[in-house]
């Protein structure tokens, strides 16, 4: 039984009304997207060596109406590995090679509204979330209500709410929160941001009077401070960023401090060199999308994957636990100290090596002993044409002192990204 053409043409006239009148009222809109797609072999250490190929195809849109009310959306099209002929009859729920490679059907990415009100602007709905260079929140998605606007010369105040767990729609007990308010501004040069957020959850048990994941917001309780700056100092680019995590209920009841420096220096218009230390105490929390100069460790934004991240490499950690999850314990330190070159000769081509040196303080096999690991790092791109880039990459880490019986680990990929 189907829709005979007559219906169909009405019920398609019925859809299409409303967006034909907002594309008539609208008096700015952009469409854009990008095609990747990747080839990677990697040898986590941990099992057998895993290799593949990924594609993902993205759209992109922004629709700015006659009275500013501006729409914002995204889609995902396809974001998942190669299945091979039987790839249609693939299961959404197979694991795949690459955490967050797991849409073969059409997605929601994001999609908000933003609404002007004089200076200020409210924005409403699933939003990019970025914070602190990567490392307190990298390429994330909130479901989030914001306002911003300016108090003073080249100084914005942002307040807002994100939603962060909603497990049960009929049990609001077990919903979590985010509230946080902050400024960003240039001053003398230099870009700087300052947030402090604080985690809001009702204190609920199962049913048997214990606490379990799903039941309670795990980092209810806790406060988040994160700020960072970048500027110039002579010759020297400086980034640096830092954030305390702590006060929780379940975790993070411990206090977690992490930061950041980095410093760039372009020594000729075709050589870049850079330099960075990083510590992590307490075991507070890292996002996956942090540049630690490795391919390997980190470098994996949450809604831009990489397929040669080590997960036994991870800088991050959850601090101690308390109550029912007693049994959590990553109040361990971690330490970096990376060096990288870039080399560009032309418009075209650029060539990057890394090495560096990682301390894992206090892992839970041996809380009294410090492990040391020793990475390197390749990566070849070139600019086909302006909107088509191919680049390889290359990294390797001696984990010897890291990981019991496994002398080292290794990932390459070889990538293509077309931009529109």
């Amino acid at each position: 039984m189907g829709i005979r053409p007559a219906r169909l043409a009405a019920l398609l006239g019925l859809l299409a009304a409303p967006a034909a009148q907002a594309i008539e009222r609208a008096v700015e809109y952009d469409f854009s997207g990008d095609f990747d797609v990747r080839t990677f072999n990697r040898d986590p250490g941990v099992g057998d060596t895993q290799s593949g190929f990924e594609q993902r195809l993205r759209l992109r849109g922004s629709l700015t109406l006659d009275d500013r009310v501006s729409l914002h959306a995204g889609v995902n099209l396809t974001n998942d590995t190669w299945r091979g002929d039987e790839s249609a009859r693939a299961v959404e729920d197979e694991e795949p090679f690459t955490i967050g490679r797991t849409h073969r059907t059409v997605t929601f990415d994001y999609g908000y509204v933003e609404l002007p009100f004089d200076d200020w602007t409210l924005r409403v709905g699933r939003q990019i979330a970025n914070w602190n260079f990567d490392m307190t929140v990298s390429d994330d998605r909130r479901d989030r209500i914001m306002l911003l606007g300016p108090v003073g010369e080249d100084i914005t105040f942002v307040i807002g709410g994100d939603q962060r767990q909603n497990t049960t729609y009929d049990d609001r007990l077990d919903d979590g929160y985010l509230v946080f308010s902050g400024f960003v501004g240039k001053t003398a040069g230099w870009s700087w941001g300052a947030l402090l957020g604080h985690y809001i959850g009702d204190d609920e048990r199962a049913f048997d009077g214990s606490y379990q994941p799903g039941y309670f917001y795990t980092p209810r309780s806790g406060t988040l401070v994160s700020p960072w700056a970048q500027g110039r100092l002579g010759p020297v680019e400086i980034t640096t960023g830092a954030h305390y995590l702590g006060g929780g209920d379940a975790i993070f009841t411990n206090n977690t401090f992490a930061g950041f420096l980095r410093g760039g220096y372009q020594a000729t218009p075709e050589l870049l060199f850079e330099a960075q230390g990083f510590f992590n105490l307490g075991g507070s929390l890292i996002e996956p999308g942090f540049d630690s100069f490795s391919s390997l460790i980190h470098n994996s934004p949450r809604h831009n994957a990489s397929a040669t991240r080590i997960p036994a490499l991870d800088l991050t950690g959850v601090g101690k636990g308390d109550r029912e999850l007693g049994g959590i314990d990553q109040d361990f330190d971690r330490y970096l100290l990376a060096l990288r070159g870039s080399y560009s000769p032309t418009d075209k081509w650029r060539l990057q090596l890394a090495g560096g040196w990682v301390r894992y303080d206090g892992l839970t096999r041996d809380l009294d002993q410090a492990e040391d690991v020793v990475f390197g790092d390749v990566q070849l791109s070139y600019q086909v044409t302006r909107s088509t880039r191919i680049w390889g990459t290359y990294g390797y880490a001696a984990t010897s002192d890291l990981i019991p019986g496994v002398d080292s680990v290794d990932a390459l990929s070889l990538n293509l990204r077309t931009e529109f």
